[in-house]
C-alpha cells in the first residue's frame, strides 16, 4: 500500500469516527500486557510443564504401542502361565505322583530313618553268625514299617526323584505358583481392565484431567493465537511515566546534548526565535511533563555553523528534553503519548538525532498553523557526503491533533522506517534508514514572530523505547 493510500484511509477513518481512541488503545494494551504477564507466570508454573511432558508421552507411538501391549496381554502364553503349566505337568506325572504317594505314607518317617542304616544293611547281609540279632531286629516296629514301605511299587519313583535336580526345580516352581506374586500376576493377566492398573493408565488419566483445566485451555488457546506476537517482538529498554512529578535528571537533559557537553549551558540555533532555558520552561504536573513556550525577553547562547556560539537576545522561551546522555539505540520502537496545545505561532516536535545533525527523524512535527496536520520529516546524508543531505517530508491530516492525547510511534528496522499514530500505520519509507544509534528529543519552538496564542505547552504523558528481540 502506498503512503498516499495510507493517508487517505487515515483521513477517512478519522472523519467517520473509526480511528481508535487513545484511551481505548491504552486500555487494550494494558489488558493485553496484563494477560501476557499472567500467561508468562502460568507458563512457568508446574501445570503446563507437566501437561507438555504428559502430552509428549501419551500421544507418542511408543505409548500407544505400550497400551496395546498391556491390553493384549493374556495369562495363557505368559511366563507365569508357562511356569504354572510346567509345575502342573511335573506334579501330575507318574514319577512325581508316585514320589508324593511314597513320602506321604505314614511309614515314610521310619523308612527314611532306617533306609541304608546299619540295621537294614545287617539284615540284608543275612550272615549266619548274626541270625539271632537279625531275628530281633526284624521284630522292631520301625523296621517292620520300613519293610512295609520298601515293598511299595512307588519306591522306584522315590529313588529316582529324591535329591534330584528335577525335585529342586519342582520346589522352585511350587514356591512360585503358591506365592502372592503369582496370584497377583495371574489375576492381573486374567483381568479385562488390566490397563487401569498400569502406570500408563495413571499418566493418561492425569493428562485427560489436565486437559479439562480452564486455565490450561486459555493458555493453549493464547499460545497458538499469535495475540502476543507483537509484545514478544519488543523488549522495553527505556521508559518514563513521570510518576515522581519531577524531571528525572538521570534520564533527561533539559538542553541540547552538545550544550551540556561543550558549553555546560543551554543554547538555541541562531535562526530560532526562541531560547531553550535550562529547565525553567519544564514542569511535571499530575504525572504529565509540560514543555512551556512563553513570550519573554532573555539573552542566551546561539549557535551558527559559521560563527560558532554567540550571545543573542530572544523574545521567546521554550523547553526541550532529550536522552543524549542516558539512552541511545540502533533500531527499535520509540513511542510517546503526547498532547499538543495549539498556538498559531508555535510548533511541537518529537524527534531523533544521532551524534551530528543528520540523520534526523521527526516522529512528529505539529505546526500551530495547521491543527489538522502532522509532518514526518527525515534527513540523511547521501553517500556520507556533508554537502549532499537528503530530505523527505510527508504529512497526514484528517483529525484535529490539538484535541487530546495521541500515541505517536516510530518503528525502526534495518531497512525500514514505519510511523504510526494510535496504532495505525501512516507512513513507511525505505530511504535513508539510519544505521547508527540515535536518541530521542521533545521540543517546542516559535516559528512566527507574532507570538500568537502564547503561552502554550506540549504535554507528554509517557515515553517508551523498545529494542527488537532477535528471532
Amino acid at each position: 500500500m502506498s503512503n498516499f493510500m495510507r493517508k487517505f484511509k487515515f483521513g477517512l477513518r478519522s472523519r467517520l469516527g473509526m480511528l481508535p481512541g487513545t484511551s481505548r488503545i491504552e486500555a487494550q494494551d494494558m489488558a493485553l500486557k496484563k494477560e501476557y504477564d499472567e500467561f508468562l507466570s502460568y507458563e512457568q508454573s508446574k501445570e503446563p510443564q507437566r501437561f507438555t511432558e504428559l502430552e509428549e508421552t501419551v500421544t507418542s507411538q511408543d505409548f500407544r504401542d505400550r497400551k496395546k501391549f498391556i491390553n493384549n496381554q493374556r495369562f495363557k502364553g505368559s511366563e507365569a502361565h508357562e511356569k504354572f503349566t510346567e509345575y502342573s505337568s511335573m506334579r501330575n506325572s507318574p514319577e512325581f505322583k508316585g514320589y508324593f504317594r511314597f513320602v506321604s505314607s505314614k511309614y515314610f518317617p521310619d523308612f527314611k530313618k532306617f533306609d541304608n542304616s546299619p540295621e537294614i544293611n545287617k539284615i540284608e547281609a543275612n550272615r549266619a553268625e548274626e541270625q539271632e540279632e537279625i531275628a530281633n531286629l526284624k521284630k522292631s516296629p520301625g523296621i517292620k514299617a520300613y519293610y512295609k514301605l520298601a515293598g511299595s511299587k512307588d519306591l522306584k519313583y522315590f529313588r529316582k526323584i529324591d535329591g534330584s535336580p528335577e525335585l529342586e526345580k519342582f520346589k522352585e516352581l511350587e514356591d512360585y505358583v503358591t506365592s502372592d506374586e503369582f496370584k497377583k500376576t495371574k489375576e492381573y493377566l486374567e483381568s479385562k481392565d488390566k490397563f487401569k492398573s498400569s502406570p500408563e493408565y495413571q499418566q493418561e488419566q492425569e493428562y485427560r484431567e489436565l486437559k479439562k483445566s480452564k486455565k490450561l485451555k486459555w493458555y493453549l488457546k493464547a499460545k497458538d493465537s499469535g495475540k502476543f506476537d507483537e509484545i514478544r517482538k519488543w523488549k522495553l529498554e527505556f521508559e518514563d511515566d513521570f510518576s515522581d512529578n519531577k524531571i528525572d535528571g538521570n534520564k533527561w537533559l533539559t538542553s541540547f546534548y552538545w550544550g551540556k557537553k561543550l558549553l555546560k549551558e543551554s543554547y538555541s540555533m541562531a535562526a530560532d526565535l526562541h531560547y531553550y532555558t535550562e529547565g525553567r520552561n519544564i514542569e511535571v504536573v499530575g504525572n504529565i511533563l509540560k514543555l512551556h513556550t512563553r513570550k519573554e525577553n532573555v539573552t542566551g547562547q546561539a549557535w551558527d555553523p559559521s560563527l560558532g556560539f554567540f550571545p543573542k537576545d530572544f523574545k521567546f522561551t521554550s523547553g526541550l528534553i532529550n536522552t543524549g546522555e542516558s539512552f541511545r539505540q540502533k533500531y527499535g520502537a520509540f513511542e510517546a503519548k503526547v498532547r499538543m496545545h495549539r498556538a498559531p505561532s508555535v510548533y511541537h516536535a518529537f524527534w531523533m538525532l544521532s551524534e551530528k545533525m543528520v540523520p534526523h527523524i521527526d516522529i512528529l512535527r505539529f505546526s500551530g498553523k495547521k491543527k489538522k496536520r502532522i509532518e514526518f520529516n527525515y534527513y540523511w546524508k547521501k553517500n556520507d557526503s556533508r554537502d549532499e543531505i537528503q530530505k523527505k517530508s510527508e504529512n497526514i491530516g484528517g483529525v484535529d491533533f490539538s484535541k487530546g492525547f495521541f500515541i505517536f510511534r516510530l518503528e525502526w528496522y534495518p531497512d525500514l522506517l514505519i510511523w504510526k499514530i494510535n496504532n495505525t500505520v501512516v507512513n513507511i519509507t525505505e530511504e535513508g534508514v539510519p544505521q547508527e544509534p540515535m536518541y530521542i528529543l521533545f521540543s517546542s519552538g516559535v516559528e512566527e514572530d507574532t507570538g500568537n496564542g502564547l503561552p502554550t505547552s506540549m504535554d507528554i504523558d509517557w515515553v517508551r523505547c523498545y529494542s527488537l528481540v532477535e528471532g
